[in-house]
């Protein structure tokens, strides 16, 4: 009995140490830090990533400065549209998707890339411009296929927060996003689930679809058809 009870002590130690580390990831997860990152913190220094964190809320006031939106061409409609891209393949596809819904009616686009506070921490505008750039990079391509030239912006911290903010602004009728289950978007789950419930404009959500049906999407926009729907 003695000899089980020595090891009740050391193991709820570090049960104890796992958990609080992980809260204290989670929670800076949620507000816009890497996933990866700070799950490694919270496994790492358990308690001490409560002071990390603390660390890391002071240094975000320095990462929120609103950048400028870089202009693009506007079209004779009346549907201003915001579109968050990650990077994916899904969110691309959902840019090409609702431009060709709106057709005529369409008079802007904006594409809208969140990063995280570690990413954007002590990094210069100009590069986080370019970072933004490169991952906006697929659906300018895609959309300039289309002779439409998108505005391009981003942000920094909670995508949930960064886009809902920008869909409240009021520069904006519609907002689309790409829905798909791959990893890296960070469009997933508890924060789609979020903005869909709190968007103050409608919300577009576009299922990811094989490379093969965008590009005949945009074949059929080039000679003013209709994309056949997909079975």
């Amino acid at each position: 009995m003695w000899a089980e009870g020595v090891w009740v002590t050391p193991l709820l130690v570090v049960i104890g140490w796992v958990l609080v580390g992980l809260a204290a990831a989670f929670v800076m997860i949620r507000r816009g830090h890497d996933a990866l990152i700070w799950l490694a913190l919270g496994l790492a220094a358990g308690p001490f990533a409560i002071a990390l964190a603390g660390l890391a809320v002071f240094l975000e006031r320095e990462e929120l400065a609103e950048a400028a939106v870089v202009p693009g061409e506007s079209l004779e409609g009346d549907v201003r549209v915001l579109v968050c891209i990650d990077g994916s393949e899904a969110a691309d596809h959902a840019a090409v998707t609702t431009v060709l819904l709106l057709g005529a009616r369409l008079q802007t686009v904006t594409l809208l890339t969140v990063l995280d506070f570690d990413t954007a921490l002590d990094t210069a505008p100009e590069k986080l411009d370019r970072i933004a750039a490169g991952i906006q990079s697929g659906a300018v391509t895609r959309l300039a296929e289309l002779a439409v030239h998108p505005y391009s912006t981003r942000a920094t911290g909670s995508a949930a927060d960064q886009i809902l903010r920008r869909a409240g602004s009021g520069a904006y009728d519609l907002l689309a996003l790409g829905a798909h289950r791959q990893r890296r978007s960070r469009f997933l789950g508890s924060v789609a689930r979020e903005i869909a419930n709190k968007s103050s404009i409608p919300l577009l959500t576009v299922r990811a679809a094989p490379v093969e049906s965008i590009e005949t999407a945009e074949r059929a926009a080039g000679r003013g058809l209709s994309p056949d729907p997909e079975p």
